[in-house]
């Protein structure tokens, strides 16, 4: 183990800079759109989104595994939780409109309540991108190859030209933590929920940058989780 820090605190005092890299037009770009998708309007029953387990519950029964059971979730429920988690984000932050909103597309592998497939989900809307077949193999997403066993993959998403005209490179260091703290959220509501998943910074986003019309800057894959049964399901 190195004790020498200079390099990282180098990184460190980068990432304070607030003096923008870009050419200030942030604002006058927009991702591409998605001309084809089909609104979807998931509506989970009530006692499908009650929690199993409080947050102590939660952590105390956390376990490493490498297995997930393979069995379908329901997907409604995850586009529900994650709708409300990108909506938390947005109201706490408050920097939606000078900093860009966060982007969840949801990889769903195996489905109840919904189709199987690609959606996008965001604070304001939801909608079915494309089908398994469109997406490809599941094992194309991660560096490593258990995570493809999941019953569904969920990537965050933000918009880096947005976060460096806001702020330079500190404006990336918050997208990077509001992009954390939503994985997070989403990951403990599911587990709350008696499902499990592993959050993780392997996801491939050139496997599937066709379908999420993502080119590195206005609108780029920062960190994503699983989502699954648990194996002794």
């Amino acid at each position: 183990m190195r004790n020498d820090v200079t390099s990282m605190t180098a990184v460190l005092e980068g990432f304070t800079s607030r003096t923008p890299t870009s050419d200030g037009l942030a604002a006058e770009r927009r991702p591409v759109p998605f001309a084809d998708s089909v609104p979807v309007e998931p509506q989970p029953s009530a006692e499908d989104l009650r929690p199993v387990h409080d947050l102590r519950g939660t952590l105390e029964r956390r376990r490493s595994s490498l297995h997930y059971a393979p069995l379908p979730v329901r997907t409604d429920v995850i586009l529900s939780l994650l709708r409300d988690v990108l909506r938390r984000d947005r109201d706490d932050w408050g920097l939606d409109a000078s900093a860009g909103a966060l982007e969840g597309f949801v990889f769903a592998f195996r489905s109840e309540g919904a189709e199987p497939g690609l959606y996008r989900v965001t604070a304001e809307e939801t909608c079915y991108l494309a089908g398994l077949d469109e997406i490809g193999p599941a094992e194309n997403l991660g560096v490593q190859r258990e995570f493809s066993t999941g019953a569904g993959i969920v990537a965050l998403y933000a918009s880096l030209d947005r976060a460096d005209t806001w702020a330079g490179s500190h404006g990336y260091r918050i997208s990077a933590l509001r992009a954390s703290m939503a994985t997070y959220d989403l990951n403990l509501r599911c587990q709350a929920l008696g499902l499990v998943g592993t959050l993780f910074g392997g996801f491939v986003p050139s496997s599937v940058h066709h379908l999420v019309h993502s080119d590195g800057a206005t609108r780029h894959s920062l960190l994503a989780t699983t989502y699954a049964r648990p194996p002794e399901s």
